[in-house]
């Protein structure tokens, strides 16, 4: 059995992965046949089980969903020219297809777990996500799982900091960019 700080850095790192599938130089759940490879690689669909259109859809979802919920535990983005990399209605799509990717508690399971009850495979694998997030939370480490500050960036990390304080995905690029048009509005505003 793995331990609790194993299994639950694996979670994190799922949750991570899954919504960094969306990145500057493209989708990596821009098809079907993409989403399944994404799901075979986390082990989280049957190797004979693919993914369809709806199933990509729902699972885009859950990958803005999540980034909407990640964002909200960093501080307010800052000023931008580029637009936010969040969809507004983001986080009520997510409501609605969490309440169709029912979970049940594994009283059975030690420690007990929420499982997924779809039979639909993709269903099954998009429930085992958000049974990720109950365990990250439960864990006390969701906070500390972010979306970068920089509003054209919104890449998922974990805040390692001691403080909890870590706002980009990166201080070099995006904290490197908001520093950059600061000292430009300061110049212009002299």
């Amino acid at each position: 059995m793995p331990s609790e700080i194993g299994t639950t850095t694996a979670v994190l790192q799922r949750i991570v992965d899954f919504v960094n599938t969306r990145r500057a130089d493209g989708d990596g759940l821009a098809t079907p046949e993409q989403l399944t490879i994404w799901l075979h690689t986390h082990d989280l669909l049957p190797v004979c089980a693919q993914a369809d259109a709806d199933g990509r859809e729902r699972a885009v979802w859950l990958r803005e969903g999540l980034r909407a919920l990640l964002a909200e535990n960093n501080a307010e983005p800052v000023t931008s020219p580029h637009p936010d990399g969040l969809d507004a209605t983001a986080r009520t799509q997510l409501g609605t297809l969490s309440a169709a990717l029912p979970l049940r508690l594994d009283v059975t399971s030690v420690p007990p777990r929420l499982v997924p009850q779809s039979r639909e495979p993709v269903d099954h694998a998009l429930a085992i996500l958000l049974a990720d997030v109950a365990t990250s939370v439960a864990a006390g480490t969701w906070p500390r799982l972010k979306a970068c500050r920089e509003p054209s960036c919104r890449w998922a990390f974990y805040d390692h900091s001691r403080n909890h304080g870590r706002t980009w995905c990166s201080m070099n690029v995006c904290g490197n960019r908001v520093k950059v048009r600061a000292a430009q509005r300061r110049r212009t505003t002299r």
